[in-house]
């Protein structure tokens, strides 16, 4: 069972109950246990804890960075932040410090941050036939590299990150990366490396891939081709998306926004709809933390019409640029940055490249995303009680797992 958006931590309750009924909601012992294991990983992250609201900080500020009124944009700041925090993990001083900055962690030991860590990625496991969430975590090194045994030791720990070294001179070491991307994203995301550089001596990657039902889905006989308002002021025909129901919704001065839930209601997407005369960039200059957690608190339930377009969305960026911005400088920078945690030898190393790439179709039974970050390291060498929702313009939306407040994706659809 699930209860209203802020009660997030009563829903442990819920596993309780099937434990106390004789286990008539689950199918072997070992998914009781998993269910057990998953409860309490979550139990550990309080309502508050430091690096879940740091996650979300950060991701606000990322995708304010990146965003563009004319592109459609899907991230997922949950992929970037792991990522980051397993190279983290082999940073020395400025260096390290500049990347916790920018992820927006509080000053904490790094150990508790990697247990935080660990404990969200197992609170995410989410066991239900209509919702797959999977994440996944490798490091690639090249073979005559000798890496810290320390770095190693923690990224196995708490991201279950085991350590992968390949012959990258051989062709098919590309190959091989990219066939673990593909088969961590159900084949959604087919590639993260396009080469590998003399100088490369490691890959950090996080997967995502989640695939979810609608709690209620959409009738496709009721989608119907309707126009969408471009932000230039032109129209595009669209496969609109309608239902009638009742809907977690908040309206604020300037958008209103509806909550559409997965199956049992632990997931769900966000979408905000700006008024009319508004354009979507002032809703994504509004991005805050502080925002963000009052627009949630006000939330109520309404009947009413809601449409959605079906959209889908193929982005890729490179986020030097954007995390440089943010603070997160020396790290990018040849014979400045320290990441002597990875390996003593070569003494140089920085990164390369932080890319990020993400897919994402919503249609009427539910939504599949996927999203894939790698960090390349390398050497030198209406009416007013009754819910209108019509999404025929650009809107941002999120997709956040309430168990732990983490957001998972972000995403702008001006275009779709």
């Amino acid at each position: 069972m699930w209860f209203t958006i802020g009660g997030k931590w009563r829903v442990w309750l819920a596993c309780s109950l099937v434990l106390m009924t004789g286990l008539s909601s689950c199918s072997s012992m070992s998914e009781i246990l998993q269910i057990a294991d998953v409860t309490n990983a979550a139990r550990q992250l309080d309502a508050n804890n430091e690096t879940v609201l740091a996650n979300t900080r950060f991701g606000f500020q990322l995708f304010q960075q990146i965003y563009q009124s004319n592109k459609n944009l899907f991230v997922s700041p949950l992929s970037i932040s792991t990522a980051l925090t397993m190279t983290m993990n082999g940073a020395v001083g400025i260096t390290q410090q500049e990347i916790a900055q920018t992820l927006a962690f509080p000053r904490r030991d790094l150990e508790s941050v990697n247990a935080d860590f660990a404990n969200l990625q197992k609170s995410l496991q989410v066991i239900s036939p209509q919702v797959k969430l999977q994440i996944a975590n490798s490091l690639w090194g090249r073979e005559d590299i000798e890496f810290q045994p320390a770095f190693l030791q923690t990224n196995s720990d708490y991201f279950n990150a085991t350590l992968r070294q390949l012959n990258f001179t051989d062709p098919q070491a590309t190959a091989t990366i990219n066939r673990w991307v593909s088969d961590n994203t159900n084949g959604k995301i087919e590639k993260i490396v396009d080469q590998v550089g003399a100088h490369t001596i490691l890959f950090l990657i996080n997967a995502i891939y989640f695939k979810g039902d609608w709690t209620t889905a959409f009738d496709p006989k009721k989608t119907r081709e309707q126009d969408f308002f471009l932000s230039d002021g032109s129209t595009k025909k669209v496969q609109m998306m309608s239902q009638t129901g009742k809907y977690a919704a908040y309206r604020g001065k300037e958008f209103q926004v509806i909550r559409l839930p997965y199956d049992n209601g632990r997931l769900g997407m966000y979408v905000f709809l700006p008024n009319a005369d508004l354009p979507l960039k002032t809703l994504i200059r509004n991005l805050t933390i502080d925002n963000w957690n009052q627009w949630q608190s006000e939330f109520q339930q309404q009947q009413g019409d809601i449409a959605l377009p079906r959209f889908k969305i193929e982005y890729e960026t490179r986020l030097n640029p954007y995390l440089s911005d943010l603070g997160m400088k020396t790290a990018f920078i040849p014979n400045q940055a320290d990441f002597s945690r990875i390996s003593q030898q070569p003494s140089d190393l920085h990164i390369e490249e932080v890319k990020h790439k993400s897919y994402i179709e919503v249609a009427e039974e539910g939504t599949e995303a996927a999203a894939v970050t790698s960090v390349q390291i390398r050497t030198t060498a209406i009416q007013p009680n009754r819910l209108r929702f019509i999404a025929n313009r650009p809107f941002f939306f999120a997709i956040e797992d309430q168990w732990t407040s983490s957001l998972l994706f972000l995403g702008t659809v001006v275009n779709p």
